[in-house]
């Protein structure tokens, strides 16, 4: 399988399911409604795909302190990258997109952009399945498209990851 840059595997938690109805087709009596006594014949019926997500396996919480909450969990498991999101034309986009790819609640009214402003800092919290704590500061620029730098923590590691994966 895949290996990240430690050499561990990695963990992939979204994907697509493809999904088939199977059955059995019987003819029944048009008076009764009751199946007829023969065996009947397998049929199958193809259904639409089923897209897991990361925002799946996570639960929004309101944390009223994020500053707190953020020492609390401490830098143990914190993970930070940079990224260039192109296809986000304005901040207020990304801050929608953003926490809607993670699955995560927008803490300190940080979910909304004041027009005018260039620069944005967006709090996330979360619970992810397994009871794991996960906070995330998205500092935001307006720069042809949106750059962002993402601080990811949580009280295990491989949720940090996971998280950090949703937006890549």
């Amino acid at each position: 399988g895949e290996r990240n840059f430690d050499g561990e595997p990695t963990i992939s938690v979204a994907g697509t399911f493809t999904c088939t109805l199977k059955f059995k087709v019987k003819d029944c009596d048009p008076n009764t409604g009751e199946p007829e006594a023969d065996e009947g014949y397998d049929d199958e019926y193809v259904l639409e795909d089923v897209d897991v997500v990361v925002a799946d396996h996570v639960q929004r919480v309101v944390k009223s302190n994020f500053a707190s909450s953020w020492e609390e969990l401490g830098d143990e498991h914190e993970l930070n990258d940079t990224f260039a999101l192109p296809s986000m034309k304005t901040l207020a986009d990304a801050v929608k997109q953003i926490s809607q790819f993670m699955g995560m609640q927008p803490c300190e009214r940080s979910d909304r952009v004041p027009d005018s402003k260039l620069s944005h800092t967006l709090l996330l919290a979360g619970v992810y399945r397994g009871g794991h704590d996960v906070l995330v500061r998205a500092s935001l620029v307006a720069d042809e498209g949106v750059k962002m730098k993402l601080a990811v923590r949580s009280s295990d590691p491989v949720v940090s990851q996971v998280i950090a994966s949703a937006v890549g």
